[in-house]
């Protein structure tokens, strides 16, 4: 009986013995519980990148491009012509007035008509390019010519000369080494008229200037 109960007291410390070392084992295995990591900061949004076009804001509604109508060329369209200069102005000695226009690249032939208020001239067969055909202003003059222009009329062109009085004019055609000229003349818009005798107030003053002048007259140099 007594060998019996030992070997069970035996029996039962080794168990427990063996169930206290595999709780201690079990509780060094398992890792403690780590803490909770903070949050991450959510990262802003990219907006999208946008080429802007250039010349406006991305924002702004894009016109459609108008289609430029091609230009005529100038040069192409007077190939082979005579081609007037931009027409000249001066006034002469004789207190006329002169209106002329040089043609380059040949002989044209002329034709004049009159109108109300207008003279033109036209250059057969002849053509300017556009800045030639700006208006020549020349009312500040004393002339009866207010303004000359050249105006295409198809295949040839017009000397316009507007006047502010109906006059007498006259025109001819030169030949020069640097081509034709065309010139016309217009007399004096008011004719000069020799001044008539001075007043006789004014009269007096001059021979009292002209005796004060005078150094052998002590009497009149007492009145300067």
């Amino acid at each position: 009986m007594r060998p019996s109960r030992h070997l069970s007291l035996s029996l039962s410390l080794a168990l427990g013995l063996a169930s206290s070392l595999a709780l201690a084992q079990g509780a060094t295995a398992q890792p403690a519980p780590k803490a909770p990591a903070a949050p991450e900061k959510a990262a802003a949004p990219q907006k999208p990148a946008v080429n802007k076009p250039r010349g406006g804001s991305a924002g702004a509604p894009q016109r459609p491009g108008r289609a430029r109508k091609p230009k005529k060329d100038a040069q192409a369209s007077l190939a082979g012509r005579p081609v007037a200069t931009f027409p000249g102005f001066r006034m002469l000695p004789t207190g006329g007035s002169r209106v002329f226009v040089q043609i380059h690249g040949g002989k044209v032939d002329v034709a004049e008509s009159k109108a109300a208020g207008r003279l033109v001239y036209r250059l057969k067969g002849a053509g300017a390019i556009q800045t030639n055909r700006f208006p020549l202003v020349t009312s500040f003059f004393a002339t009866p010519v207010t303004q000359v222009q050249l105006v295409g009329q198809g295949n040839d062109l017009d000397m316009v000369i507007d006047l502010r009085t109906q006059a007498d004019a006259t025109y001819r055609v030169l030949e020069t080494d640097q081509g034709m000229v065309l010139q016309v003349d217009f007399p004096p818009s008011v004719p000069e008229q020799r001044s008539a005798a001075p007043a006789e107030g004014a009269r007096t003053r001059s021979e009292r200037r002209t005796i004060s002048q005078d150094p052998g007259s002590d009497e009149e140099s007492s009145d300067l």
